[in-house]
């Protein structure tokens, strides 16, 4: 199979991945906002540990096997946080074991800095994805700031809802230009550019302008 055939069969992974976030993210903002009652609490988990974690895990392992590091180190890391996370509050609920809020303050703190440095790294693709992660480093920071009783569950719900709504647009993005070459909402051009790619780009012209004259 030639390179072209190749491309062709490939698929947007970090879609599949970003609408898995979208449902995670907005079932979870919804129900720490109120919408959804306490008493589904273990269907919210659930869906939190399938859609944001073995969806993001699955999306992310498939965008490694397409040399994609960025998407696939981002999605399989932010899904085994949902998936670890939700797996521990639902054992959390049972009969045997009650684990306190501070053992998730550790992780969270650890997910601020990485997705502060996701910010800066995904500049390098595009305007959208870049806003996301700097709503994710929020959402993280409220969560922490939560978890450590300063602020209401109310602040997290609200940033939950908004990396939500940012992960459907994006994925709705993506996955159009991908298909149709076009994306149906604008993703934005990258912010920064990588120095070396620009450096070739110079030479090359340059190089070009020689042999003309």
């Amino acid at each position: 199979m030639t390179k072209a055939e190749s491309n062709s069969r490939r698929i947007d992974v970090l879609a599949i991945g970003l609408f898995g976030l979208a449902v995670g993210a907005l079932t979870v903002g919804m129900a720490q906002v109120g919408q959804i009652p306490e008493m589904d609490k273990v269907g919210v988990l659930v869906i939190a540990l399938v859609f944001g974690g073995l969806v993001q895990v699955l999306a992310g392992v498939a965008d490694i096997r397409y040399n994609e590091q960025l998407g696939g180190t981002a999605l399989t890391m932010y899904g085994f946080f949902w998936f670890t996370v939700s797996l521990a509050q639902l054992v959390s609920m049972s009969t045997t074991f009650h684990f306190d809020s501070a053992l998730f303050v550790p992780i969270n703190l650890v997910y601020v800095f990485f997705s502060a440095a996701m910010v800066y790294l995904t500049a390098y693709r595009s305007v959208a994805l870049s806003v996301l992660h700097v709503v994710i480093t929020l959402t993280f920071v409220s969560t922490v700031c939560m978890r450590l009783n300063l602020i209401s569950e109310m602040f997290p719900g609200v940033a939950h809802l908004a990396v939500g709504t940012l992960a459907f647009y994006h994925a709705i993005g993506s996955l159009s230009q991908a298909y149709t070459g076009k994306a149906i909402v604008p993703l934005g051009p990258p912010l920064l550019r990588h120095e070396r790619a620009t450096a070739t780009a110079t030479v090359a012209s340059e190089a070009a302008g020689s042999w003309g004259a």
